[in-house]
């Protein structure tokens, strides 16, 4: 327990910095108190930038130290219902709740785009925010210049908390923060019911894996983008697909492909689970059942239908998430990752919960660090320098890297495992 209470304190560590990049010319609040705390966070931020970017570095370290232990603790707490997981995560992650997106400010254009479409009436897919630069939002927003580069399912997602907050920035900028957090309800309710259909419970030490990940918190929370958003519906539409006994096939096929479809329709990074999907489906139709027919029609000993169809669901269900989560892995190593943005390596992190590998929650653990470590330079340059982006690749890349050496020389000498188990799924549980 004392970890989870040292893992608020860090996060609330956290919130305080984040105030330090707040921007100038955004006014959330004439309170009086307020300003004065603002003023003297601002005037660390810029005078002190060592002591700032280290401030980041020793919380960054400290939360996943204590995400760590309070994950290991975990395991000895039994499965709680829905309502008390929830409202102890909320209480543990509360912090980030009053924290300022400091890392990012693509809130700001969610928030602008809502306000083209109820406003002014356009379509920020095809107009942008520099069109209206007697607004005053334009102020504080760093991307003006392009249109929205999401799908067109975000865009009306998006209104929904900008109408909510009557258009007032604040109110609709605490909304949103609000909303981010009901992104991470989806997910966590997609994936029990997703354990489900796996034939087991998802427990409290699992789910930690992914809800207590800093980077998972401080890009969702705290910077509010809208990739769990994207992810929510692909984990409910695979969840319908590999509901057998609940369903017929085809309302299984339509729900689950309406469900793809919006998660795509929000950020299109899940398109590169349609072929999954596909693979999925047909290997529901060649199981050892399904072959019985084929193998009384040929010559084929039935024994051989047997060696290749017998527990084949059993194999798809435990490879899937290792699939899964190198597929959405595949998009951050193109050119249209914009240089591997931390936040999308949450869309492989959500698939983490099922793969009890010891040795890929750890690889994907170090690449999490190292993503938030990419932050470091930017913060010390005090913006994109010459040579920020080159250490930004280097810190992203070169960190796994170096780790995976390492582990590798460790490990040498150990009897290794075949290639084969690991594609029938064996190795799951070290």
């Amino acid at each position: 327990m004392r970890y989870i209470v040292l893992f608020w304190c860090s996060l609330l560590g956290y919130a305080i910095w984040s105030y330090g990049l707040a921007d100038p010319n955004l006014v959330l609040t004439s309170w009086e108190p307020y300003w004065v705390f603002q003023n003297w966070i601002w005037s660390i931020a810029r005078t002190q930038v060592q002591f700032f970017t280290g401030a980041y570095l020793v919380l960054l370290l400290l939360l996943f130290w204590f995400s760590i232990r309070a994950t290991t603790w975990l395991r000895s707490i039994p499965t709680a219902s829905t309502k008390k997981v929830l409202l102890g995560f909320f209480l543990a992650v509360s912090p980030l709740l009053i924290s300022y997106n400091a890392l990012s400010h693509d809130v700001f254009n969610y928030l602008f785009n809502a306000k083209m479409v109820v406003v002014y009436r356009q379509d920020p897919h095809i107009h942008t925010a520099l069109e209206f630069s007697d607004d005053d939002w334009t102020r504080f927003m760093h991307n003006t210049h392009t249109p929205a580069p999401y799908g067109y399912g975000w865009t009306g997602l998006s209104v929904l908390p900008y109408m909510l907050g009557m258009g007032k920035f604040t109110l609709s900028w605490i909304i949103f923060r609000l909303f981010s957090a009901g992104s991470l309800v989806l997910v966590f309710l997609a994936l029990r019911q997703l354990a489900e259909r796996f034939g087991k419970k998802l427990s409290l030490a699992d789910a930690a894996v992914f809800f207590l990940n800093p980077l998972v918190l401080i890009e969702v929370l705290s910077n509010s983008h809208n990739d769990l958003w994207m992810l929510a519906p692909a984990l409910f539409g695979f969840s319908v697909l590999f509901a057998r006994k609940r369903w017929s096939l085809r309302w299984r096929v339509v729900a689950s492909l309406i469900l793809l479809g919006f998660s795509i329709s929000i950020k299109y990074a899940t398109a590169v689970l349609l072929p999954i999907w596909f693979v999925v489906l047909s290997l529901e139709r060649f199981e050892a059942n399904s072959f019985a027919q084929v193998g009384a029609k040929t010559l084929i000993p039935k024994n051989i239908f047997a060696f290749f169809t017998q527990g084949l669901w059993q194999r798809v269900l435990r490879i899937f998430p290792y699939v899964a989560a190198v597929f959405l892995f595949i998009p951050l190593v193109t050119t249209q990752s914009q240089q591997y943005l931390p936040w999308y390596l949450t869309w492989s992190l959500v698939w983490m919960p099922f793969i009890s590998s010891k040795k890929w929650r750890r690889f994907w653990l170090v690449l999490s660090i190292a993503a938030l470590l990419r932050y470091v330079p930017w913060l010390y340059a005090g913006g994109y320098q010459v040579d920020t982006v080159q250490w930004q690749k280097m810190i992203s890349w070169g960190i796994p890297v170096v780790w995976l050496a390492w582990f590798s020389m460790r490990t040498r000498g150990k009897t290794s495992v075949p290639a084969g188990d690991i594609l029938i799924g064996k190795t799951i549980h070290e």
